[in-house]
């Protein structure tokens, strides 16, 4: 094992003498037949045509995905109120590019306003008062973007690690078939071609990935569509195993779905929590900030590593896996810059903060290239 981590030092950082763009291979070429490659943007890249990612995004990815800017928070803050400049924006860049448009997200318990769940006095809503404000968000976005879009995340982590339902307002006020009637609004109101996702983090512990398979065959028992299960795959150097990464993808294509890795990052620091619950917070200690002057060599070669063995897992199951999807561009854009714990440096990612291949990418690169 030493062995192999040095040579992969040795090997993959000569990918750091390239200066000319031109001289790095595409990922999307590379990876053309196989499965999409792609890369979650914020408004700011598609808003400014200058933008700084945009090389590295035109150039590797033919797929796109938006971080925050369609989440009903930030896309309609208050009742009648729409943030469309930034999602215009989005929807016309990756058309121009002739990408993959993944819309994310129309249902999750986060970044929903509170007027959503309440209402006109201020108490809460109905079921009937909330599944109406469901389709007019639906039918809203269809009308706009219906066309453009090649899928949607209907609904983003509704199921616990242990394999209950999430007690979110969602659920309180609709009951245990909320996800199902979302799935039936966006059937009724997306264009047939837009494919419908369900979307969560741990899909390997064996609680939620039960959980996640029944819903497929509850959702199609009840005559509705799901096309792809989305697996956040925010992962770590050690965890989990690629023995549980492929009880997973065999699960969901024994369940008849399509897998979409949606959120690809390999966390390098120490933390505490595992999965992607956005409400988690650790206190920054020195310890678990330890890499702010850069990756050191032997780390380097360890998250190349486990890259190249991710991408070959992928590529054994090309006929179930359909889209991976980076959760950022560069370390610098990566949200695990602050979470769980603000203000960390992390090294997630392909490309280093200047926008640098990093080994990790020459080892995704070769990963495609063994016979």
């Amino acid at each position: 094992m030493k062995n192999l981590l040095l040579s992969l030092t040795l090997g993959c950082l000569a990918i750091a003498n390239l200066t000319a763009a031109d001289a790095v291979p595409a990922l999307k070429e590379l990876y053309a037949g196989k499965f999409l490659i792609g890369a979650a943007i914020n408004a700011d890249v598609a808003l400014q045509s200058d933008h700084r990612l945009r090389p590295l995004v035109e150039k590797h990815f033919d797929s796109i995905a938006p971080t925050n800017l369609l989440k009903w928070g930030p896309y309609n803050p208050k009742p009648g109120v729409y943030n469309e400049a930034a999602a215009e924006a989005f929807f016309a860049y990756g058309k121009a590019n002739h990408q993959y448009i993944l819309a994310h997200c129309l249902f999750w318990h986060s970044q929903t306003p509170s007027w959503v769940f309440e209402d006109a006095k201020g108490g809460p809503a109905s079921r009937e008062l909330l599944l109406q404000r469901m389709r007019e968000r639906v039918r809203h976005v269809a009308k706009l973007y219906g066309s453009r879009t090649d899928a949607w995340d209907v609904v983003n982590e509704a199921i616990l690690d242990e394999g209950p339902w999430r007690a979110s307002p969602f659920h309180r006020i609709v009951g245990d078939d909320w996800v199902a009637e979302a799935f039936k609004i966006a059937q009724e109101e997306l264009p047939a071609s837009v494919a419908l996702l369900y979307n969560d983090y741990n899909m390997e512990a064996p609680g939620k990935l039960a959980s996640v398979v029944k819903l497929v065959h509850d959702l199609r028992a009840k005559g509705l569509r799901i096309d792809a299960v989305g697996s956040q795959a925010h992962w770590r150097l050690e965890t989990p195993t690629l023995a549980e990464i492929e009880h997973s993808i065999v699960a969901l294509r024994d369940a008849g779905v399509k897998v979409h890795f949606t959120e690809l990052d390999i966390e390098v620091l120490p933390r505490r929590v595992s999965g992607a619950e956005i409400s988690t917070r650790q206190e920054r200690t020195p310890d678990i900030d330890q890499y702010t002057a850069g990756l050191p060599p032997e780390i380097q070669a360890k998250l190349a590593k486990r890259y190249a063995d991710i991408f070959a897992l992928f590529l054994k199951h090309a006929d179930v896996v359909e889209r991976v999807t980076f959760w950022g561009v560069t370390d610098g854009d990566s949200w695990l810059n602050n979470w769980p714990v603000r203000g960390r440096t992390n090294h997630p990612l392909l490309f280093d903060r200047a926008g640098k291949p990093k080994p990790a990418f020459q080892a995704v690169v070769d990963a495609v290239k063994q016979p």
